[in-house]
């Protein structure tokens, strides 16, 4: 139990020192996580488990839908790729289809590569600044 403890400590701390970027990363590792979990149970023919992971996922999509700022042309494009994200996971969901989660690993897993690679450009261009002054 003390264990759980200092985890969640330490993740509640990962969380408010990260950049709003590598929130967005840790965002989508959790939906990898809960679909991954969701293949899992359907394949042991677990469906409330499956149902449960995906909804988890959903949720995930829904808030980071939420938190777009569609000030930026990119955001409506996401927000067009995130309802079509959702939408899939609604129709894994009702099907427990594992062949739809496959595909939607796919691409959220590329969103992460994604985010992954212009937090590394923006913290190399911050260093950079850094170093001038």
């Amino acid at each position: 139990m003390e264990s759980n403890n200092q985890y969640k400590k330490y993740r509640d701390i990962s969380v408010y020192t990260s950049t709003p970027g590598e929130r967005v990363i840790l965002l989508y590792d959790e939906t990898l996580m809960q679909i991954n979990r969701a293949i899992l149970h359907i394949r042991k023919n677990e469906i409330g488990a499956a149902h449960n992971n995906i909804i988890k996922a959903e949720k995930i999509i829904l808030y980071m839908i939420d938190i777009l700022d569609l000030r930026y042309p990119i955001s409506q494009d996401l927000l067009k790729f995130y309802k079509y994200i959702y939408l899939q996971l609604v129709d894994a969901n009702v099907a427990k289809d594992e062949n739809i989660l496959q595909k939607i690993l796919v691409y959220v897993k590329e969103l992460k590569d994604i985010w992954q690679q212009v937090e590394k450009e923006v913290r190399q261009k911050n260093e950079g600044q850094r170093n001038l002054i």
